[in-house]
Order: structure tokens, then C-alpha cells, then sequence
């Protein structure tokens, strides 16, 4: 190996000549029990050195002739043929590169591991828009899963953009369907495009998705949660009617096929509209000033432009925030309409810290109706049935208020905030 100052192309094949003889060597089954976890960290912060300083030479690509020495396209196809991945996953490799040259903190976290290839991508397209963020989304990139820090940046990117109604018109004109069959015959797709359209879908497939995961688990049937949305798809395409004795046209279904038959339509308390939460004063202007609200719930906020044109479908409901109160309290124990629409409007989630169950939710009394013989918006949330069932049977507590929940045992402790292992 070289010594200290710049490295030169051949340290880095010295390396990988030194990395696949030890790659050679490694027999995973030999390793002792007390050192995989510290073996596992150290695989993932070399992985994301390697990465990073692929991503940092990634602009050369560009810049000079080196793809037409490797026989490559361009350098985008000389990145993805290189590393195993997509050509659209190397044009991003390639943008955050270029974006590094200008961002040095970005650049020094990729540089000592700090942010693995996706995260980079992250936060360098991010920080292109909002600078002062850099610190801010780096600082947290390590206990974050990249979930919830793209959430984080989209939030950032959100509040920074000069122009919604422009970045709308972008991803309209962006919009895509695509489709290809995978080489073992398994056939994938592809869809993009604006949020507030992307919401209609996810609205629309709500109400067959809890349908098919009833079916599912009343069968026997566990599978992951993308299989019962693919069915639910495919039912609301085909327009299927079944029950779950039978297919629709009167056939015997097969004990052991995959796919979930369609069902009847039944009564769910799922949200299966989209709901607007916008500025009264807005919609009049015509335009949105700062601090005025106009989002989409769990979509996020999005261009006025996008709401008034929804403005007449029936599957739309809005919350105008200086319109009807909705946080009124009554004496009864059930939920009005008027809050169970602002309940939705919050989000359609399980409030438990950590829990991303997102189907079959309850509307859970955080203090209890018994106690307090009212029914108010702030001490209304959802839970799934597992968290439910926890809350009744074993007194657990759910404390704080929305959106600074607490999960604790019945003594204050507070406990796992990781999702249940099954929802159902």
C-alpha cells in the first residue's frame, strides 16, 4: 500500500485485490457468537466507505472518456454495470457527485461513512435546497431508518420550495406508468407522479386492502402486507365480486393459490377518501401565503392548484381550518363525523411511537369515555388491534398529545416503540 497524501488508482486495486483474498478466506460459520455483532458493523461502515468514495469519483465518469474505454454508453451505464444497479439509481449516484462538489459537509460525511450511497442521495438533493439543513439531516441520518429520513427531507424540500404550483406541473408532466418482465418471468412495475393524484390511488385501494386481509387471516393465510395490496389492486381492476367460498364465476377456487379472492363489499372504518386540510382564506385568495395549511393527509403538503381541481369529486373531503369546529367536545361516547374527519385528517396510522400499522385501526378514548364522559378530537387516536388490545388488557398507556405519543406500562415506563409482529 501507498503511503500518506493522495491516493492513486492503483492503492485502490491493490485494495480490492486484498479485500477478495480476504473475502476468499471469510467463512461467516467460524466467526464466534460475541463478535457477529461487532463483525456486522464493521462490514457495513467498509461497505459504506467503499461506497462513499465511489460516489465521490462518480463525477469523473462524466468528466472524462472513461466510459468509452470501458465500452459503456455514458457514464450513468458505466456506474450501473459497474456496481449491479439500475441505470436511474446510477443517474442519481452520478447528481449527488456532481451536488458534492459544493457541499462539504455532505461531502465529509460520505467521505468517513457517516452516510451510506442511498442516504447520500438523500440529503445531497435536500441540502441543493435547502443549504442550511445540511447539519441538521446529517446529525440524524444514524438513528434514523432511510424512511424516515426521506420523510424528513421531503418536509424540508416542502417548506423550501419557492413555487409548489411549478414542482406540481413538473411531476404531472413527470407522470408514469411502467412495466417490464424480470428474466425468471416475474412481472414488476413502476408508477409516478403528482401527490395529490398518487393519494386518489392509495384511497381507492383502502377499503379492498382491509377486505382482502380479512379474507386472508379468516383462511389461515399470513403473508406480507405488498401481497394483500397487489390483490386488492387486481380486484378493483377486474372488478371482481367474490366470496370466500368461491371465485366469481361459480368455479372452485384452488385451496393453495396465492392470490386473495375478491369479496363482497363490506363496512370498514377505514379511510378510503382523501382528505384535504387547506386554508379557507387560501382557497379565496387563490394563492397560499406562509403559515397557511394546504396538505394532503400522509401525503403531505401540496399545490392549491392540486385541491381546487378536486374540489368536485365525491371522494374528497376537506377540513377548511377556519371553517366548523371540529374539536368540539360532546357528551355521547361515538365519534361525530365532523371528528372523525379531522381524526383522518391527522393521519391514518397507529399512534403508537413506532408503529407503521396503517389497516384495520380502532379509534381508541386515550383517557377513557368512563372517566371522562366526553368525547374530544385531542384525546381521540388511532390503534392498531394489537395496541388495542394491550391498552384494554394490560393497561398499557398511551400519553402526550397528538404527535408527541408516548407508549408506557400502567407504572409510567415507557417501552418498545418497535411495530407489533402482527396487526390482526
Amino acid at each position: 500500500m501507498g503511503g500518506q497524501g493522495v491516493v492513486e488508482a492503483g492503492e485502490v486495486t491493490e485494495l480490492v485485490t486484498h479485500l477478495h483474498t480476504l473475502a476468499s478466506r471469510f467463512d461467516p460459520d467460524q466467526i464466534p457468537d460475541g463478535d457477529v455483532a461487532g463483525l456486522v458493523v464493521d462490514l457495513g461502515r467498509a461497505g459504506r466507505l467503499v461506497d462513499g468514495m465511489l460516489t465521490r469519483a462518480a463525477r469523473r465518469a462524466a468528466e472524462t472518456s472513461a466510459h468509452e474505454t470501458a465500452g459503456a454508453k455514458d457514464a450513468a451505464s458505466l456506474i450501473a454495470a459497474a456496481t449491479g444497479i439500475s441505470t436511474a439509481a446510477a443517474k442519481k449516484v452520478l447528481k449527488t457527485s456532481e451536488q458534492l462538489v459544493n457541499q462539504p459537509d455532505v461531502d465529509k460525511a460520505v467521505t468517513d461513512g457517516t452516510l451510506s450511497t442511498d442516504q447520500a442521495v438523500v440529503v445531497s438533493e435536500t441540502v441543493a435546497d435547502a443549504p442550511e439543513k445540511a447539519g441538521e439531516l446529517i446529525g440524524g441520518a444514524g438513528a434514523q431508518t432511510l424512511a424516515e429520513l426521506r420523510k424528513k427531507a421531503r418536509d424540508i424540500r416542502t417548506a423550501a420550495d419557492p413555487d409548489p404550483e411549478i414542482t406540481r406541473r413538473r411531476h404531472l408532466t413527470r407522470r408514469a406508468f411502467r412495466s417490464w418482465t424480470e428474466t425468471d418471468g416475474e412481472w414488476k412495475a413502476f408508477l409516478s407522479g403528482p401527490g395529490d393524484l398518487g393519494a386518489r390511488i392509495e384511497a381507492a385501494l383502502r377499503g379492498e386492502h382491509d377486505a382482502v386481509f380479512r379474507t386472508a387471516h379468516a383462511a389461515g393465510r399470513r403473508e406480507d402486507d405488498a401481497c394483500y395490496r397487489f390483490d386488492a389492486l387486481l380486484n378493483l381492476l377486474e372488478g371482481h365480486a367474490t366470496t370466500i367460498s368461491g371465485q366469481a364465476d361459480g368455479s372452485e377456487q384452488v385451496p393453495d393459490a396465492p392470490r386473495t379472492p375478491a369479496r363482497k363489499p363490506s363496512r370498514t372504518g377505514r379511510q378510503t377518501k382523501v382528505i384535504i386540510r387547506v386554508d379557507g382564506s387560501a382557497l379565496v385568495r387563490g394563492e397560499v401565503h406562509d403559515g397557511e395549511t394546504c396538505e394532503i393527509a400522509g401525503i403531505g403538503p401540496v399545490a392549491l392548484s392540486a385541491v381546487r381541481e378536486q374540489i368536485p369529486d365525491a371522494h374528497i373531503t376537506y377540513v377548511i381550518t377556519n371553517g366548523q369546529d371540529v374539536t368540539v367536545a360532546h357528551l355521547g361516547r361515538q365519534v361525530t363525523a365532523h371528528q372523525r374527519t379531522a381524526l383522518e385528517a391527522r393521519g391514518y396510522c397507529c399512534e403508537v411511537p413506532g408503529c407503521t400499522a396503517d389497516h384495520l385501526l380502532e379509534i381508541d378514548h386515550v383517557t377513557g369515555w368512563a372517566i371522562t364522559k366526553q368525547t374530544r378530537l385531542s384525546d381521540l387516536a388511532w390503534l392498531c388491534t394489537t395496541h388495542h388490545r394491550q391498552k384494554s388488557r394490560r393497561h398499557y398507556r398511551l400519553l402526550g398529545p397528538p404527535g408527541q405519543r408516548t407508549w408506557t406500562t400502567q407504572t409510567g415506563v415507557e417501552i418498545s416503540r418497535d411495530p407489533p409482529a402482527e396487526a390482526a
